[in-house]
């Protein structure tokens, strides 16, 4: 009796299966139907650091359920811009190529990188990732570049400066200037780390944000690049960096127009040692920056359409 029972049990095991199976397609239909109307997204109120600048290439977005590639990317600028530690979103049902188009998008670190850049470095990222689930929930988790502790503390020295240094009479150009001075004057650029980096090393300090060049006075592009964002956000001056697979600078809308600021590049490491202040990246054009290296300072014109207007 007990192996009929069990040889029972085990043939509508089989007929449930293979009826899921042949119903698979209508079956994540509903359950994507069910989640798309059955939760409502609501992000922070007033968040910190929060950029209220309009790019071309993301902008921000109160719609979760993403159907085509660039609402996926306005969603993780949305996330990222508002300072979140995870946030959850879902495909629309009839964006059939949703999960692949994310899983894509999820593997190309320069553009991820890209998005990064257009938030504020409190914001951003050192790493990321995803759950995606076949029916179209994504997952994010993110883990912040800065700690609580170094945002406060980065913070509180622009915030000095500010105060201690610029007056309302003075131009956002003299301004721009007087950062740009100031942390080339008190920091190096730290070849040391580039040259280990280089070799497939590295070297563990804080040369690669805006701790470096504020606090320890070494920095690598990426330092003086998020130091100057932090700086010109805390001015409310439109700006975001601009990054390759090997450099990062500023672009800075000032004058009305978008202009390029390289630091690192004013900074530069000479053969005697001898310190040097320059200003040949200091607000220029496109053009120009490209006559003086088009190198070093390439850029993907459909990520950064306002650097090509430059």
């Amino acid at each position: 009796m007990r192996t009929l029972r069990n040889l029972l049990i085990t043939v509508l095991l089989v007929i449930l299966a293979f009826l899921i199976y042949d119903n698979r397609v209508l079956i994540v239909q509903n359950l994507s139907k069910t989640l798309d109307k059955g939760e409502t997204i609501v992000l922070p109120n007033n968040p910190t650091y929060k950029n209220n600048f309009e790019f071309g290439f993301v902008k921000e977005t109160d719609d979760f359920t993403a159907s085509n590639r660039q609402e996926i990317l306005d969603i993780l600028y949305t996330v990222l811009n508002n300072g979140l530690n995870n946030f959850t979103f879902y495909c629309d049902q009839n964006y059939e190529t949703c999960v692949n188009d994310f899983k894509e998008i999820s593997r190309d670190q320069v553009l991820l990188s890209t998005i990064n850049n257009m938030v504020s470095p409190f914001n951003s990222y050192d790493k990321i990732s995803f759950t995606i689930a076949a029916y179209g929930k994504i997952d994010m988790e993110i883990q912040k570049l800065y700690s609580d502790e170094e945002i406060i503390k980065v913070d509180n020295e622009i915030e000095r400066l500010i105060t201690e240094n610029l007056g309302d009479k003075m131009s956002d150009r003299d301004k721009i200037k007087f950062f740009h001075d100031y942390l080339i004057n008190n920091s190096k650029y730290d070849q040391d780390r580039a040259t280990a980096i280089e070799n497939g090393s590295d070297i563990d300090n804080n040369s690669h944000k805006a701790i470096g060049p504020l606090f320890d006075k070494i920095a690598l592009c990426s330092g003086y690049s998020d130091a100057m964002k932090l700086f010109l956000d805390k001015l409310e001056i439109p700006n975001y960096k601009i990054s390759n697979t090997r450099h990062s600078w500023n672009l800075v809308y000032v004058d009305g127009k978008w202009l390029h600021l390289d630091l690192t590049w004013d900074d530069p490491v000479t053969d005697t040692g001898v310190d040097l202040l320059l200003h040949k990246f200091f607000l220029i054009t496109t053009d120009e920056l490209h006559d003086l290296d088009a190198t070093e300072h390439n850029f993907n014109a459909e990520y950064y359409p306002e650097a090509e207007k430059a």
